[in-house]
């Protein structure tokens, strides 16, 4: 899969061909045998995504663009698997807002009151992810229970939910969903969030947080045996977060879908990649380290 020669005439690095990312830092053998895209049954994606994401070397999105898809978008496009504008499994909107220019099919989608919008953002009228969910599956003839839409809806009633992440640091995530939501029809919108319990916060210790938008709150001491289990610990350890409730867009992205499509698979190809990622880091964090201290031990001597 890893190219010898770098693509880029100007780098001294090689770069795999599949994944982008350098030889040294390939993350192939950890992709999933085939893209996730055709498990997206039940839901879509729509990734608002701040353009200061595309500059960063450690953002988290790219790894799922190479598991839902099998390869990464880094031209800011919308991204699709269908040629109908409803099939789509995933679109990933680059700018601080949505303007009309470029972007009227996914402003008429979000403002169509017979779509079903579930926005993954914390807020004082953000419901509990469990109940939000559950609400949007009704909306969608989808019966919670089972597999499969209920047996008395046809074809055409049947719905898939529309999944609206935003992908930023928190300042700037704040200030484009307040765009968002000011700029849009969205009375009909269904907004929830991650709320972590305390035995997972407490079982966490040695997790580093993270950096994105898709935070949780409100934590309760009261929630039953689902609600305790709606909670993910942190694994993508690269980026520092706001708050220890925090999670990187792709982790709160994968533990959703794979919640909405009651598919494990998912959420553990999409963490095994982020897993690996964050591996790979360790290792070059603790190789640079060493180096610098070589480096100055040659200097101490040289100083003798």
């Amino acid at each position: 899969m890893n190219a010898d020669t770098p693509n880029d005439p100007r780098s001294k690095r090689a770069i795999c061909q599949t994944c982008q990312f350098p030889n040294r830092t390939c993350i192939c053998q950890a992709l999933p045998t085939e893209p996730l895209h055709p498990l997206f049954r039940r839901c879509r994606i729509i990734l608002l995504q701040h353009p200061h994401e595309l500059k960063r070397k450690n953002r988290s999105m790219p790894l799922v663009d190479l598991c839902v898809f099998g390869s990464t978008k880094s031209d800011g496009a919308a991204v699709e698997t269908q040629d109908s504008e409803q099939d789509f499994v995933m679109k990933t909107i680059v700018g601080r807002g949505l303007g009309p220019d470029g972007h009227a099919d996914v402003i008429n989608h979000l403002s169509n009151p017979n779509q079903v919008i579930v926005l993954l953002f914390p807020g004082h009228n953000a419901m509990d992810f469990e109940k939000g969910i559950q609400l949007a599956e009704r909306q969608c003839c989808i019966d919670s229970e089972n597999d499969d839409a209920t047996s008395s809806v046809t074809e055409t009633e049947k719905k898939k939910m529309t999944l609206l992440f935003i992908d930023a640091t928190w300042k700037h995530a704040r200030e484009m969903e307040t765009k968002l939501t000011k700029s849009l029809e969205c009375k009909h919108w269904i907004r929830v969030q991650l709320v972590p319990t305390a035995s997972e916060k407490s079982s966490d210790e040695n997790q580093v947080d993270l950096d994105t938008n898709d935070t949780v709150s409100n934590h309760d001491n009261t929630k039953d045996n689902t609600q305790q289990r709606q909670f993910i610990q942190r694994r993508f350890e690269i980026r520092a977060p706001p708050s220890p409730d925090h999670l990187s867009t792709a982790e709160c992205l994968a533990w959703v879908v794979s919640r909405v499509e009651r598919n494990p698979v998912i959420f553990e190809s999409i963490t095994k990649v982020l897993d690996y990622m964050v591996h790979l880091w360790r290792v070059n964090v603790s190789s640079g380290k060493k180096s610098k201290e070589m480096s100055q031990k040659t200097l101490d001597i040289k100083k003798i």
